[in-house]
């Protein structure tokens, strides 16, 4: 993975951002279900943040945070995606960071874990979240609306 593009912010998403993630999401998440249609709704969920990575205020990524049905002491990542263009160049890494963080300021129990769900053929981003320090959960595979295997994996954060 070569560094983070320069000028890489990550922002908060508005309404304004709402097509993009339709677009990414169609592009990107499309072989799995109707997230073109759910992810942009997502959006206006309170219980849902959304982050955009921009680069010279262009949106190159985003991810999606979500507190619910976790319980305690855990978010679980709804959504990330990149621009297939800008993918390898650490914009993935830098929205799990910021996710990361993010839920280091949500969550005041502990134990604090983020949760995910990937695609089981999808070696690049289980690569990311490896190297970023997640793990395959034990226990029954999932799978996505369209059929495809996922594996759920999480990570625990430390309070540094």
């Amino acid at each position: 993975m070569s560094e983070t593009p320069p000028g890489l912010r990550i922002v908060p998403a508005t309404a304004s951002h709402r097509d993009f993630v339709r677009r990414l999401s169609a592009e990107v998440f499309s072989r799995f279900g109707d997230y073109e249609t759910l992810l942009p709704r997502m959006m206006t969920w309170p219980w849902v943040e959304t982050v955009v990575a921009e680069i010279e205020g262009c949106p190159v990524g985003f991810a999606m945070l979500s507190s619910e049905h976790l319980g305690e002491g855990a978010t679980e990542l709804t959504a990330i995606a990149v621009e297939p263009d800008r993918q390898g160049c650490g914009v993935g890494a830098r929205l799990l960071a910021h996710v990361e963080q993010r839920t280091l300021r949500l969550v005041s129990d502990a134990p604090i874990a983020v949760r995910l769900t990937v695609a089981g053929d999808n070696r690049r981003a289980r690569r990311v979240f490896t190297a970023a320090g997640y793990r395959v959960a034990p226990g029954p595979r999932e799978a996505y609306p369209g059929g495809q295997p996922s594996l759920i994996m999480f990570k625990s954060l430390d309070r540094e």
